[in-house]
């Protein structure tokens, strides 16, 4: 028999019953606060817990309260990154390929968008700072201002 920890999107290599002997399986909280802490802890942006996925007891360092007939986690317990075991998890991404292409192309496509955003908030600055410029320099031909309040609002016209 072969049990697999989907923790926090790891998987156990195939384990003999002999290996999992102590082991046990945690269910992914409900609480979507805590549930998001558990996905955090793991560091792991692309993968998602789905109902009935599970962490196995190695997640965690002696957080169980074992004064109850069945052993229950602390309250407030985060799991760690990696299991205290010896044996490996092999990580895995459990959303199918063409789900992740998905997902790859529209971080993309967001990611041109957010430039393009850039580029217009950085020509808007330009275009500013080109008009301050004209504007002190307009103020003090004027002799609306003097040289060094022309010297300090030039500051906010960087090159």
């Amino acid at each position: 028999m072969v049990k697999s920890c989907l923790a926090i999107g790891c998987a156990s290599r195939c384990l003999p019953n002999s290996r999992l002997k102590g082991l046990t399986f945690r269910i992914f909280p409900t609480d979507e606060n805590v549930k998001r802490k558990w996905v955090l802890a793991r560091k792991d942006l692309i993968w998602e817990p789905k109902k009935g996925d599970v962490l196995c007891s190695r997640h965690f360092k002696k957080d169980f309260d074992r004064s109850a007939p069945n052993i229950k986690l602390k309250p407030g317990v985060i799991p760690s990154n990696s299991p205290s075991h010896l044996y490996e998890h092999s990580y895995s991404v459990m959303d199918s390929p063409k789900k992740l292409k998905h997902k790859l192309d529209q971080m993309i496509s967001e990611l041109g968008d957010t430039k393009k955003s850039l580029r217009n908030v950085l020509d808007g600055e330009k275009r500013f700072q080109k008009s301050l410029r004209k504007t002190i320099r307009e103020l003090k031909d004027e002799c609306l201002i003097c040289q060094e309040t022309a010297n300090r609002l030039e500051v906010f016209c960087r090159e």
